[in-house]
């Protein structure tokens, strides 16, 4: 057991020196939320061949809290003083989540240190929107969630073992102890989509590692990743998740020492491999022009406000149905004039509904003017309207992301989700939309809203956290859809077991209210 002080930070680390002459040097990285006790599981199956060191990472485990700012520069160089401090001059690093990012940016900072990587389901970088989810839902469970949920909604997604009482309560434990900012800077970082780019300067050996059953690093995204560089090997480690060397230790063992006796992969750079890589490349590329393009940025939740690219668009939307046409060409990019006249408008007969359409459009074209460095973000044709530029609609987000907590089977994770709905949704839903769309849309979301949040007071309730489930109930009063009663019980409930005489006889005064029949006096 050691400690490093690297600035004004205590890392812990263990090195294990292994006797034999030459021994090369293995450097284990854990993941974000982790620590280096979770290498144990391969560690007596390597440490006769090799050298390793295991050490915590900033915030995690045994190390201090470390810096409030977190960065690649930081932490590479904290690193780099420990193996300084140990004389290790050569390595091979073995990251695993962030800890494969890690490592990676460690190989293009000291490039004369490192031999070999091998990479272990990091988080991959290609424009996904699942993977944009995942991502952003470990980010948002880091910040609103308690550490219990998030290590438990980690659970399921590290280890095919998740039933293991015992390696659920040292993964939960983990995440316990993890300095939650510190957690979600990493994350934030290990998002940024450069990590392709990354592997294309390196040109270092690299074995990529995935786990079977990995619901996020997929085999089939490993391959994509791998298919894209040249001097890369990739194997799938049979039942097994993210945690590959916890769920399958003897496979892992036995493909990294294969790896790093032998770490140049054989017969990368055929004719096959050089025109798929090109293809791959490319179509990688076009991805990233197309998410990084024009965008147009729809803020429908609380207030209303449109943005061509980081362009606030003035005044003008509160008339000749510039908003309702917004709206809903966000939901339909492109449009015939039919289709918007039947949307918005349906009760108009269908002459009268195509003219004043055609003066809206001319209204609305002038709102949506680009600048002359920009392409047109609008097309006005004769029969069909377009938009050019990618959409991003806060409103069509949480539509989406109120239909996946609806789904969602893990109790912790659902739950997680559910917090961070509730802090992005205040004022009002699509504030001065009164169109037949708009209305069908906010009343699809106060549906979706009411069901959640009653799932999530009971939830709170149920575990003892009834203070929790309050801000849910009257989220939903305000913007729930069905039977107030359903949330004036609840709320009762709660402050009956709290004890709270002045809240409770004012939801007991609500609920009669509510009714038609006020029941007779009840004792408080």
């Amino acid at each position: 057991m050691s400690f490093f002080i690297s600035a004004d930070s205590l890392m812990y680390y263990e090195h294990y020196e292994c006797p034999a002459k030459g021994a090369k040097t293995l450097v284990m990285i854990h993941g974000a939320g982790l620590n280096s006790t979770f290498w144990q599981s391969i560690v007596p199956l390597l440490e006769w061949r090799y050298s390793i060191l295991l050490y915590d990472l900033s915030g995690h485990g045994q190390s201090s809290e470390g810096h409030a700012d977190i960065s690649w520069e930081l932490l590479t160089g904290e690193l780099h003083a420990l193996l300084r401090s140990l004389r290790v001059d050569r390595v091979t690093l073995l990251g695993h989540d962030f800890g494969a990012h890690l490592a990676v940016q460690f190989a293009l900072s000291y490039g004369s240190m490192v031999e070999s990587l091998i990479l272990i389901s990091p988080f991959a970088h290609l424009p996904l929107t699942s993977l944009h989810k995942e991502y952003k839902l470990r980010a948002s469970l880091a910040k609103k969630a308690s550490r219990q949920t998030l290590g438990e909604a980690m659970v399921k997604r590290m280890s095919v073992k998740h039933q293991d009482a015992v390696l659920t309560q040292r993964i939960v434990q983990a995440f316990e102890r993890v300095h939650f900012p510190t957690y979600a800077q990493m994350v934030e970082l290990a998002i940024k989509p450069v990590f392709p780019k990354d592997y294309l300067l390196l040109q270092k050996p690299v074995l990529l590692l995935s786990g079977e059953q990995d619901p996020v690093f997929t085999p089939a995204l490993a391959g994509l990743t791998h298919a894209q560089l040249e001097t890369t090997g990739f194997l799938v480690v049979p039942d097994a998740s993210s945690l590959v060397f916890v769920d399958q230790p003897i496979y892992s063992a036995d493909w990294i020492d294969a790896f790093s006796r032998k770490p140049l992969p054989g017969q990368r750079n055929n004719a096959i491999n050089r025109e798929l890589r090109q293809h791959v490349q490319q179509l990688t590329k076009q991805g990233y022009e197309h998410w990084g393009g024009n965008r147009i940025r729809i803020r429908c939740l609380g207030k209303f406000e449109v943005c061509l690219n980081d362009r606030i668009v003035p005044g003008g939307w509160n008339t000749r149905y510039a908003k309702s046409l917004m709206i809903y060409l966000a939901f339909h990019p492109t449009a015939t004039r039919e289709q918007l006249c039947e949307a918005l408008f349906p009760e108009v007969e269908h002459p009268n509904a195509m003219r004043n359409l055609r003066v809206y459009l001319s209204h609305f074209s002038k709102l949506l003017e680009a600048n002359d460095a920009e392409k047109p973000c609008l097309t006005i044709g004769r029969d069909v309207v377009k938009l050019h530029y990618l959409v991003d609609c806060d409103l069509m987000e949480f539509l989406n992301d109120l239909q996946q907590v609806a789904a969602e089977q893990d109790s912790e994770v659902k739950y997680g989700l559910c917090e961070d709905l509730l802090s992005r949704l205040s004022g009002k839903l699509m504030p001065g939309c009164y169109d037949p769309f708009a209305l069908s849309l906010k009343e699809k979301v106060e549906q979706l809203w009411e069901g959640i949040t009653l799932w999530a007071a009971d939830y709170c309730m149920q575990t003892g956290k009834g203070g929790q489930a309050v801000p849910f109930l009257l989220s939903g009063l305000q913007h729930g859809y069905a039977d107030e009663t359903l949330y004036y019980d609840r709320l009762i409930a709660i402050y009956q077991q709290s004890g709270n005489t002045k809240e409770l006889r004012k939801w007991v005064r609500k609920k009669r209210n509510s009714l038609s029949t006020p029941p007779a006096e009840e004792k408080l």
